[in-house]
């Protein structure tokens, strides 16, 4: 893709949009006034440059292990988003510096969790060329943390996306939707990688109608995983083994949330949490939605929702094989 630098005096970019302002500090395109945007403390402050390069823009998301911002590439001219990593209720900052500050009684479990983000950013790296996965572009240390950029997305999530077609898609809509999901993960299984965390809040569709699996926060070597900080749990969507710490996790964990999040497209609904079904399994099969579908379809996802693990398809090959009826193509 070509691309140009910005020799724009960085006092004239908008922070939200990244086009200019005018003479009196208000965007020409999204009429935002400079002077009434500010990003959320603890974060970085719109207008600050990170590694010497990136113009800070509006805060994207926070969470428990860090701050995502929209952000502006002065070598290329093109929006990415970066991922800071600032573990909530560890890490702290000055209104007056962008280093990040840590206690010392936190230190050892900042420094042992800043590996997990640095794998973090391994993983996205290996798996850059995946067409159904985010694409990282770098990986930096600055400000005492580390910082990971991607592509930015600019697009809606598969939540937004169903709701704006009356919350339930078409089998046909729905595969369409999350087969490049659904290959990227069965090669992110076979290079060792589990995701951990796939929801439709975690899948994109952008606006050039691709389709990414996001947030790799919680993703890990199965064959060699790293504790982080927390432990990503989403009703309806975690299998049972992401509720014990201690129990073994692999491509099996990940089938159960692609089959959640497919179910969820294309019912409406959220299945029932996995401790409840562990007492009592309540959960409908689709049909009792009045969604039609085969037979053979409509059992695979069920097989994929079982809450024993060593119930459900292994791996995501059988359940794509048997969901759009062909053999997965090789992509290496």
């Amino acid at each position: 893709m070509f691309s140009v630098a910005d020799n724009r005096n960085l006092n004239v970019i908008c922070p939200m949009c990244f086009n200019t302002l005018n003479p009196g500090g208000q965007c020409m395109f999204c009429n935002v006034r400079v002077d009434l945007m500010s990003n959320p403390e603890p974060a970085l402050p719109a207008r600050k440059i990170l590694h010497k390069h990136y113009f800070i823009g509006k805060v994207l998301g926070q969470g428990g292990f860090g701050i995502t911002y929209k952000a502006y590439d002065l070598r290329t001219s093109q929006t990415v988003a970066i991922k800071e990593f600032f573990p909530k209720g560890y890490a702290t900052r000055s209104i007056h510096s962008p280093s990040v500050a840590v206690s010392e009684a936190h230190m050892p479990a900042f420094r042992h969790w800043m590996k997990a983000f640095v794998k973090e950013s391994t993983i996205l790296k290996s798996v850059k060329g995946l067409h159904g996965v985010v694409r990282m572009r770098e990986f930096f240390q600055e400000n005492e943390t580390a910082y990971i950029v991607t592509d930015f997305l600019d697009g809606v999530s598969l939540r937004v996306y169903i709701n704006s077609l009356g919350g339930r898609l078409k089998l046909k809509d729905a595969l369409s939707v999350l087969r490049p999901v659904f290959d990227s993960l069965y090669i992110l299984h076979e290079n060792g990688v589990i995701h951990k965390d796939i929801s439709p809040e975690n899948i994109m569709v952008v606006k050039n109608h691709t389709v990414k699996l996001i947030d790799f926060g919680a993703a890990s070597v199965f064959s060699d995983p790293i504790d982080k900080p927390f432990v990503v749990l989403k009703q309806g969507y975690s299998p049972i083994e992401l509720y014990t710490e201690n129990a073994p996790k692999g491509p099996y964990s990940d089938v159960y949330q692609a089959g959640a999040t497919l179910y969820n497209a294309l019912t409406g609904t959220i299945p029932p949490e996995a401790p409840q079904r562990l007492k009592e399994d309540m959960l409908k099969k689709p049909i009792s939605f009045g969604v039609r579908l085969a037979p053979i379809v409509e059992k695979a996802i069920m097989k994929s929702l079982r809450v024993n693990p060593f119930e459900r398809y292994q791996c995501m090959l059988p359940f794509i094989q048997t969901l759009y009826g062909e053999v997965i193509p090789k992509f290496f």
